[in-house]
């Protein structure tokens, strides 16, 4: 596309527009690299200041994304979660994106922490499965999940399981228990040094983390799990309603206390 240098409208804008074409048509797929600014400079004849401006736009418009030192990119699909229904990540992804991969380096037996033997209901000397999950989408890893289970159904369970099966399913098939509700806790936290290379994100860089104690039908804890999501690709979706009794969640009367309770990630 040539610019047309003798219209009303200025050349960034121009230049913005014919990109994003291009990134709405598919022809730059999301996560891949725009050109440089050299090369759209040297593309569209126009100057560095031009293409500088032309990107602005499309940053504030929400298509491209800068990373710095690496480049600028377009705005990688986001994962959006519903928070009207109990489902699990795993679940999640497994309906909406199948091709996902998970990685489990942490499947092993040991005592119950003391914030996690509170959470799951079990006596002080109590053993769980400790599982840590890493789940990895078109070579990029999205979310880190760590698992708490009680020793008794975690017995039931297998690595091979895990890498391949959502936790509620396995609780589900294995244990014979069946998933009535969720108390769930979401914060802003920064990553340390461990998550980050986990996430292949920079140390401090922000993250949504997500503590979930989950219920079975006889109102006995089943499962504690802590989720760390990448900012950059998720996001809750939840419909409101102005009048409180039309709303689709309740109160959870032990909110503060699950927040007091959770182990801290960093």
């Amino acid at each position: 596309m040539k610019m047309e240098r003798d219209s009303l409208t200025p050349l960034y804008s121009q230049l913005a527009a014919a990109l994003r074409r291009q990134i709405e048509a598919g022809d730059f797929e999301p996560g891949s690299a725009i050109p440089a600014e050299s090369e759209l400079v040297r593309r569209y004849q126009v100057s560095r200041i031009t293409v500088r401006k032309a990107l602005d736009v499309l940053v504030k418009e929400g298509l491209i994304v800068r990373q710095q030192g690496k480049g600028t990119f377009v705005r990688p699909t986001l994962l959006e979660e519903s928070l009207t229904s109990l489902q699990g990540f795993a679940e999640l992804m497994v309906s909406t994106h199948p091709e996902q991969v998970m990685e489990v380096p942490v499947f092993e037996f040991i005592p119950a922490p003391e914030a996690v033997a509170a959470a799951l209901d079990l006596d002080d000397d109590a053993y769980v499965l400790h599982i840590e999950r890493r789940h990895i989408l078109e070579g990029v890893p999205i979310a880190y999940a760590t698992i708490f289970l009680p020793a008794s159904l975690g017995r039931a369970l297998t690595v091979d399981d895990v890498c391949t099966t959502p936790i509620y399913t396995l609780i589900t098939e294995r244990a014979g228990l069946t998933i009535k509700r969720a108390a769930q806790t979401i914060r802003a936290v920064s990553a340390n040094e461990e998550v980050a290379a986990a996430l292949d994100v920079p140390p401090g860089a922000p993250l949504l983390s997500v503590h979930r104690i989950t219920y079975s039908t006889e109102e006995t804890p089943v499962e504690y799990i802590e989720l760390l999501y990448r900012g950059d690709r998720h996001e809750l979706a939840l419909e409101l309603y102005r009048t409180a009794s039309e709303n689709l969640l309740r109160p959870i009367k032990n909110f503060v206390a699950i927040t007091e309770e959770t182990p801290d990630p960093g």
